[in-house]
């Protein structure tokens, strides 16, 4: 079973505004800001880590929709990062819990 965990969602938010959401939570949380395009549509960020994670590599893309925005999420462990066992379940657990955040900031 791969590590790899993704989740999607629709919002009424334009692309600008889910950026900026995004880059809240990155503050907020105190992750680390990867790299970002100029448009805001794709951003990369790393968790934190923990006594017991790694942290782990998120992006965040965006694409603009006729009545708001999708937003895409991929989580997987941190490059250079040893594999673990219960990756995928912990990752499914962890692109789960970043969707519905990014979500609540959204309203």
């Amino acid at each position: 079973m791969g590590s790899e965990a993704t989740a999607s969602f629709h919002t009424n938010a334009d692309p600008a505004a889910v950026g900026a959401a995004v880059n809240a939570l990155i503050t907020e949380k105190k992750y680390r800001l990867v790299g970002q395009t100029d448009d805001g549509l794709l951003i990369d960020f790393l968790t934190k880590k923990s006594m017991f994670n790694w942290e782990l590599a998120v992006r965040v893309t965006v694409t603009p929709a006729a009545s708001g925005s999708d937003v895409n999420l991929l989580l997987d462990v941190g490059l250079g990062r040893p594999p673990a066992l219960m990756d995928g379940m912990k990752n499914r657990k962890a692109v789960d819990k970043l969707a519905a955040e990014l979500q609540s900031k959204l309203g």
